[in-house]
C-alpha cells in the first residue's frame, strides 16, 4: 500500500551531516546567526501536539481504507496473483530507493529553520532524480526479462507509481519541517480514499490484473499535484535550477542517502529474496505478503513519531541535550507500553485474524504473521533511536548500522528458510519473518549501544521489562485456555489490562506527565 511516511515505515526519518560542514548556519538560527523565531518561542510543543493530532486523525481515516484493501485485494486475487502484485510493488520500491538521494533527510532539519531554503535546491534535485531513473529502468527491463508476465507488468506500473511516491515523500517532509501539516493530512486522506475506492471498484467489476495497480498510480499523481501547491504556500517553494546549491545539498545528504538506501532495501528485499528462493508460481510469496500487510497495520503510527518528534527533538537538542534525551526516554517508554500488548495480541490471534480477514487458502500465512508481529515493536524503537542519532549528527554511525542490518537480513533468510521450508506450506515465509525479527533485534541493540546510558532510565527500563513479563504471563494463560478457541483472546486482553494497571506499567499520572511535557517545554528537564 502507499506509504504515508517519510521513507521509514521502518525507520525512514533521516538527516544530513552537520550543516556547518558546508558553511551554513547551525539549525535553530537564522542565516545571520540569530535565533530563528520558532526555535526561540515557547509554543512549539503545542504546535507539535496539534500537528500530531492532525496527522493521527488522517492516519485513523486512511487506516480504515487501508484495512479494507488489505483484506479485500488478497481475497480477490488469491495467494498466487497476490504474490505477483506484491512482488511487483516491492521490486519497484527496491529500485526507487536509489532516487531518494537523502534529500528528505536534509529537509527535515534545514527547512525547519530556513523554510525558503527549499527553493534553492528543489529544482536541481528533481533534475538529478530524473537522470538517475534512466539506468534503473534499463536494469529492471533486462532483469525481469525471464520473470512471469504478471510480475513484469506489476513491476512496470508500480515503477511509475514509485516516481510519485518518492516525490510526495519530499513534499511531505517539507510540510512537516515547516509545521504546516493541515494540507498534508487532507492529501493523505483523499489520496487513500481514491486509491481504495478505485481498487475496490476494480474488484467489484472483476477487472483484469493489470488494472489493479492503476488506482494507486492515479492517487499518488494527484497527491503530488496537491502537495506541490501546499508546499508553495507553506515555504514559497519555487522550481529553479541552482547547480551549486544542489551539489552542496547532495554532498551533505550523501551519508544519509546511503543509510536510507540500506534501511529501505532492508524493508523491501524480503519479498524479493523470498521470490528467488521458491519455485516459479509458488504461493509462498502470496502467503507471506498477506501476513506482512496485516502486520504492517500495527505500524501505521510511525509517521506521527517521525513527523512530530523530529522537529520537536531537533529544537530541544539545540536548547540542551538533557531536554533532548528526556523526550527520547519518554518516547521509548510510551512506545513500549502501547506497542507491546498490541503486538502480543496480533501474534496470539494470528490464526484467527488470517481466518477472519482472508480466505482459508491463506491460513498458511498465520505462521508468518506470528513471527512478523514482534518486528514492529522493535521497528518503533528503531525509528526513535534512528531519529536520536540523526539529530546528534551521527550520520556515519547510522550508515554503518544500516548496512549491517541490510547485510544481516538476506544472511538470516538464507540460514533460516532452508530449515523452516521443511515445515510445509507457509514454512518459507515463516523463515523470512523470523529473519526480520532477528535483524530488527540486532539493530535495536546496536542503536542503544551507540546512544549510551542517557537513552534509557530506570523508569523506561522498568516499563519495558514489566511489559515483557506480562507477555509471558498472558502467553501462559493463552496456552492453558486452548480449549476455548478464539474466545480466549478476550481473556488474554483482560488479563493483560488488569495486570498492567496493578503493577503500574501505565499510570494516569504518567499520561499527565507526558501531556505536560509536550505542552510546556520548560518542564522537560524535570520530567526526565
Amino acid at each position: 500500500m502507499p506509504n504515508d511516511s517519510p521513507a521509514v515505515s521502518e525507520p525512514g526519518a533521516q538527516v544530513d551531516r552537520a550543516p556547518n560542514e558546508t558553511g551554513d548556519p547551525q539549525p535553530g538560527s537564522s542565516p545571520h546567526g540569530t535565533p530563528a523565531p520558532h526555535a526561540a518561542g515557547g509554543g512549539e510543543g503545542a504546535t507539535a501536539l496539534r500537528n500530531g493530532l492532525k496527522l493521527a486523525t488522517s492516519l485513523v481515516l486512511t487506516w480504515g481504507v487501508a484495512l479494507v484493501i488489505t483484506f479485500t485485494l488478497p481475497k480477490y486475487l488469491g495467494p498466487l496473483s497476490w504474490g505477483f502484485y506484491k512482488y511487483g510493488f516491492e521490486y519497484a520500491a527496491t529500485l526507487a530507493v536509489f532516487v531518494g538521494l537523502g534529500v528528505d533527510t536534509y529537509i527535515s532539519r534545514e527547512v525547519a529553520v530556513r523554510p525558503k531554503h527549499a527553493s534553492d535546491f528543489f529544482g536541481g534535485i528533481v533534475a538529478v532524480r530524473t537522470l538517475a531513473m534512466i539506468p534503473l529502468v534499463v536494469y529492471g527491463w533486462f532483469h525481469l526479462e525471464h520473470k512471469l508476465p504478471e510480475e513484469r507488468l506489476a513491476a512496470a506500473l508500480f515503477g511509475v507509481t514509485q516516481v510519485f511516491i518518492v516525490l510526495n515523500q519530499t513534499f511531505q517532509q517539507t510540510l512537516q519541517a515547516a509545521s504546516r501539516v493541515g494540507g498534508l493530512a487532507i492529501a493523505n486522506v483523499v489520496a487513500k480514499i481514491l486509491w481504495g475506492g478505485g481498487t475496490f471498484a476494480a474488484v467489484m467489476v472483476k477487472a483484469p490484473f493489470w488494472v489493479l495497480p492503476l488506482p494507486m498510480l492515479a492517487s499518488e499523481a494527484l497527491k503530488a499535484a496537491f502537495l506541490y501547491w501546499a508546499a508553495r504556500e507553506a515555504v514559497d517553494l519555487r522550481l529553479r535550477l541552482d547547480l551549486a546549491a544542489t551539489k552542496t545539498v547532495l554532498r551533505v545528504a550523501f551519508p544519509f542517502f546511503i543509510a536510507n538506501a540500506a534501511v529501505t532495501l532492508g524493508s523491501t528485499i524480503d519479498v524479493v529474496v523470498l521470490r528467488e528462493l521458491v519455485p516459479e508460481g509458488s504461493r509462498e510469496v502470496g502467503w507471506y505478503s498477506a501476513a506482512r500487510e496485516i502486520a504492517r497495520l500495527s505500524a501505521l503510527m510511525s509517521p506521527v513519531l517521525s513527523g512530530v518528534l523530529v522537529p520537536m527533538m531537533s529544537r530541544a537538542k539545540h536548547r540542551s541535550e538533557e531536554q533532548f534525551f528526556a523526550i527520547l526516554r519518554r518516547g521509548l517508554e510510551g512506545v513500549s507500553v502501547v506497542s507491546i500488548p498490541l503486538t502480543l495480541m496480533l501474534a496470539l490471534g494470528a490464526d484467527f485474524v488470517i481466518g477472519l480477514a482472508l480466505k482459508s487458502e491463506f491460513l498458511p500465512a498465520a505462521a508468518s504473521l506470528q513471527w512478523l508481529a514482534p518486528t514492529f515493536v522493535l521497528a518503533y524503537f528503531n525509528v526513535l533511536l534512528w531519529i536520536a542519532l540523526m539529530i546528534l549528527d551521527r550520520s556515519w554511525t547510522i550508515t554503518i548500522i544500516s548496512f549491517v542490518g541490510l547485510a544481516l537480513l538476506p544472511a538470516f533468510i538464507l540460514l533460516i528458510v532452508p530449515v523452516t521450508r521443511a515445515i510445509g506450506p507457509g514454512g518459507a515465509g515463516m523463515g523470512v519473518a523470523m529473519a526480520l525479527s532477528a535483524r530488527e533485534l540486532v539493530i535495536a541493540i546496536v542503536f542503544f549501544a551507540f546512544l549510551g546510558k542517557r537513552a534509557i532510565d530506570r523508569r523506561s527500563a522498568l516499563a519495558i521489562m514489566k511489559s515483557l513479563g506480562l507477555c509471558g504471563v498472558v502467553v501462559a494463560v493463552h496456552l492453558s485456555l486452548a480449549s476455548l478457541g478464539p474466545v480466549r483472546l478476550l481473556a488474554d486482553m483482560a488479563v493483560y489490562g488488569v495486570l498492567m494497571l496493578l503493577i503500574g506499567v501505565v499510570r494516569p499520572r504518567d499520561i499527565k506527565d507526558v501531556l505536560r511535557m509536550i505542552k510546556d517545554r520548560k518542564k522537560l528537564q524535570a520530567s526526565g
